[in-house]
């Protein structure tokens, strides 16, 4: 099961234990709101005080295995999976955690144990099969991974995934005819399957067939690198130059240090006769492996035709150390003594590559790579040219890898999937690449310095990665309560602690602090704001009060009940604030949520009337101007969102065009 399920049919089920004290049951909710929303570190300090009260729940030590497995902590995630198993045998997403933990430390044999036992308490468990099959092909069970996907393909037979995944088995096994028409069954599940469309374009025979693959794939994913890096390679071969330096030059903007394209870079230039740039790629590719020896071998080709003799020697020289048979090299050292004026030195070494050639292909077993008897040096130089593909292990990540979506604290977003931008908030912290966003009336609190850190209006919430953040808002959360508890508060003091609690995602009780605020001073619009905007988290987690049991008609009409209760709060903020763009915005992003796309429309044009830099408000303008069917009106909204930095504006920009 997939977190964000189960954390829902927790939340649902309003607690884990009908027995649990409500301070246990609070702060496992807390864990699990910080969850949902990728706040690993916070999660594990809530999981921390429920174990320490009560270390016989199996459910903290399954939520802090998932959290520490998303710090990339795998061996912290499989002892506390551990620990839940043996608590609690019969919970099986502990048994998937495990098997992944598993898994990402290369221990394939244990994982499908571990995905097994899940599997006998979740029979044909959709996820859990794939990654057992995954886990299997990578322990060289080659038939046990395809009776799995047999029965993965059975019971799911639109699970595009799934034909992938068994196009890799069917590959390693050298079946390319029966990859490809699993490659085929994908994409006519899934246009958009990245990875079939990568996989597909490297069988591709035809050229022109491996670009359009690719085009589709770039489309889709305009930021991942390494497609942008095999699309010039597939360029190349349909001798679009051109096209594939343009690729490469958005690649090394991107990551100046990527080996493949800075080599693959050098190649095209090379080939074009631009030596003096070809030699600054291939020096920067060899400061970062300095010991590949195609790249000294295509840098003394560089030097030579530079007339720089000495250094091209001396790449070769790297070369010949290595593999002293190899004839195409001592052919090139020929080359390169016949040029310096060292006629005697090129003519043994001629006629030594002659040898080693002619031996070559009496006996194709040699050290020299790259060399069979069929070949001669000519033609291994020019395999040493050959442009390099990037690793494609990412080319199938969001289809068939065993850890990309089971265990995250929210679902990641699937790649060809167009989300509108978030609504503001108030935070201590924001991200240092967000565009900035300014109302005076909390530039003016700020100043007045009530509040124990800065506050930030901003719809992107970075996650608190040190442990020593965390720990400064449960002091300063003491702290506060002891001043409430003193009689001697005022209403800023419980906004403050609101707003440690909603950095904390312990919004439940953020809310109850707002509610105490604004009733004590009803003519605070940021408190409205905040209000409105923790309400909206609560909603969108589906946790707490706002959404619990009952049927789909019941929690629809609860969860329109609570985003009235927004629209109430954000009005009120407006009535006492009509100069507070963040609101009219959120405002907008409501409506869009319950359908009404005109005055959606609206909302956002009154947040940019205010404020012009707002470009989220121009990005979900856009968004709901093409939901309505106004494509041009769309696009000139969704090109001024990206102008004003909402990167997720270009890819979808192109999408649309």
């Amino acid at each position: 099961m997939k977190l964000r399920s189960l954390l829902i049919v927790l939340i649902l089920l309003g607690g884990l234990r009908a027995g649990a004290q409500l301070n246990t049951d609070r702060t496992l909710q807390s864990g699990r709101s910080a969850l949902y929303f990728d706040d690993y570190q916070v999660a594990i300090q809530y999981f921390n005080q429920v174990i320490d009260a009560k270390p016989y729940l199996a459910e903290p030590y399954f939520l802090r295995a998932i959290a520490k497995y998303n710090l990339e902590d795998y061996i912290g995630a499989r002892r506390d999976a551990d620990r839940a198993v043996e608590l609690n045998p019969f919970l099986p997403d502990a048994w998937e955690v495990r098997g992944v933990a598993e898994q990402c430390m290369g221990n394939n044999v244990e994982a499908i144990g571990n995905y097994q036992r899940a599997l006998d308490l979740l029979p044909h468990n959709r996820q859990l099969l794939f990654n057992k099959a995954i886990a299997e092909e990578a322990a060289d069970r080659f038939e046990a991974a395809d009776s799995t996907y047999e029965e993965l393909l059975t019971f799911y037979p639109r699970f595009d995934a799934g034909y992938v995944g068994r196009a890799q088995l069917n590959l390693h096994r050298a079946d390319t005819v029966a990859a490809r028409v699993d490659l085929n069954r994908a994409l006519e599940i899934n246009a958009n399957s990245v990875g079939a469309l990568v996989i597909r374009a490297a069988l591709a025979e035809d050229p022109a067939e491996a670009l359009a693959d690719m085009d589709r794939a770039v489309t889709l994913q305009p930021d991942r690198t390494f497609l942008r890096v095999n699309r010039a390679v597939a360029r190349y071969r349909v001798n679009d130059f051109n096209g594939a330096i343009d690729d490469l030059d958005y690649v090394l903007q991107q990551e100046p240090l990527n080996y493949e394209a800075l080599f693959n870079r050098a190649m095209l230039r090379a080939e074009l006769a631009d030596n003096d740039r070809a030699l600054r790629d291939l020096n920067r590719a060899l400061e970062l492996r300095p010991s590949d020896l195609r790249a000294h071998l295509n840098r003394a080709m560089v030097l030579l035709a530079k007339g720089e003799y000495h250094g091209a020697m001396a790449d070769v020289k790297a070369v010949t150390d290595v593999y002293p048979e190899m004839f195409a090299a001592i052919a090139l050292r020929g080359q390169i003594n016949e040029a310096a004026g060292n006629t005697a030195g090129a003519q043994a070494d001629f006629r030594l590559a002659s040898r080693l050639a002619h031996s070559t292909k009496i006996n194709a077993d040699t050290d020299a790579p790259a060399t069979d008897a069929d070949t001669d040096a000519e033609a291994t130089l020019a395999r040493f040219k050959a442009l390099q593909k990037a690793d494609d292990s990412e080319a199938t990540a969001s289809a068939q890898t065993f850890n990309a979506r089971g265990l995250k604290g929210r679902t990641s977003d699937n790649a060809q999937t167009v989300e509108m931008q978030p609504i503001y908030q108030l935070s201590y912290y924001t991200d240092a690449d967000g565009p900035a966003v300014f109302d005076k009336e909390i530039e003016d609190l700020n100043a007045a310095r009530v509040l124990p850190f800065v506050v930030f209006l901003t719809n992107e919430l970075p996650s608190l990665t040190r442990e020593a953040d965390v720990e400064r808002h449960f002091k300063s959360i003491n702290s506060l309560t002891e001043t409430i508890g003193s009689g001697r508060a005022r209403p800023v003091d419980r906004f403050a602690r609101a707003m440690d609690y909603s950095t904390l995602k312990d919004f439940e009780l953020a809310l109850g602090d707002l509610d105490a605020v604004i009733a004590a001073q009803p003519d605070f619009a940021p408190a409205y704001l905040q209000r409105a905007a923790v309400r909206y988290r609560i909603q969108e987690a589906g946790q707490g009060s706002v959404i619990v049991e009952g049927d789909a008609a019941e929690l629809n009409a609860r969860s329109a009940m609570v985003l009235g209760q927004i629209m109430d709060d954000l009005d009120r903020a407006l009535a006492l604030n009509p100069r507070m763009a963040v609101a009219h915005y959120n405002r907008g992003v409501v409506l869009m949520r319950l359908g009404a796309w005109a005055d959606a429309i609206d909302a956002f044009t009154a947040a940019i009337n205010i404020d012009p830099t707002l470009g989220s408000a121009y990005f979900n303008r856009g968004y709901a101007q093409f939901s309505r069917g106004n494509r041009d009106a769309a696009m000139t909204d969704i090109s001024r969102a990206g102008q004003l930095g909402i990167h997720a504006a270009y890819p979808l920009l192109r999408r649309m065009q």
